[in-house]
C-alpha cells in the first residue's frame, strides 16, 4: 500500500524555452525561501498544466510523492500489468512534452484518472503534459498499432 509522503503541484521548465531543467518536479504547496538575491542569469520554474487531454485541458496538475513499503518502484510503458512478482500501484497513460517542442522532458506515467489542482485553469503554457502516441516504422507494428495512446503501469517490489 502506498503512503503519501507529500502532495503539491507539478512544475518544470516551460515548453517554449530552451534552457532550465528537463525533469518534472513535484513542488510543495508551502514553499520556503531565503534572502538570496535573484542573479543576473538564471533558470526558470513554471507550473504545469494538462494539454489536449479531454476534460482536463489547461487545468493545473497536482502531484504527490509516495512511499511504498517495497524498496523499488518502476514505470513500465505500453502495458497495464506488472511483471510477475511485482505489485501494481496505479495504471495510466504515458505523458511527455509535445513532439514538436524544441526540447523534450522525461516520460511519466500520468494516472488514468487525473485530478486537477485547485489553483485553477490559467493557460500560462509552462510545463505541459501531453499524452504520447505510438509511431509505426521505428516501433514494430504489429504488435504495436500506429497512433494509439500509450498505456503504463507503476509497479513496486
Amino acid at each position: 500500500m502506498l503512503r503519501v509522503f507529500t502532495e503539491g503541484v507539478a512544475g518544470g521548465k516551460p515548453f517554449h524555452k530552451k534552457g532550465s531543467g528537463t525533469n518534472r518536479l513535484c513542488l510543495t504547496r508551502t514553499p520556503q525561501f531565503d534572502n538570496t538575491a535573484k542573479p543576473p542569469l538564471y533558470g526558470v520554474l513554471y507550473g504545469a498544466e494538462y494539454q489536449d487531454i479531454p476534460g482536463h485541458h489547461d487545468h493545473d496538475v497536482p502531484c504527490s510523492v509516495c512511499l511504498a513499503p517495497q524498496s523499488t518502484t518502476i514505470m513500465v510503458p505500453a502495458t497495464l500489468t506488472c511483471p510477475p512478482g511485482w505489485t501494481p500501484q496505479y495504471t495510466g497513460h504515458l505523458a511527455s512534452e509535445r513532439n514538436v517542442h524544441h526540447y523534450g522532458g522525461e516520460y511519466v506515467c500520468l494516472d488514468g484518472n487525473p485530478e486537477h489542482d485547485s489553483s485553477g485553469v490559467r493557460n500560462d503554457n509552462g510545463l505541459l503534459f501531453y499524452l504520447v502516441v505510438t509511431v509505426c516504422g521505428s516501433l514494430p507494428c504489429p504488435p504495436y498499432i500506429n497512433d494509439k495512446v500509450v498505456t503504463c503501469v507503476v509497479c513496486s517490489k
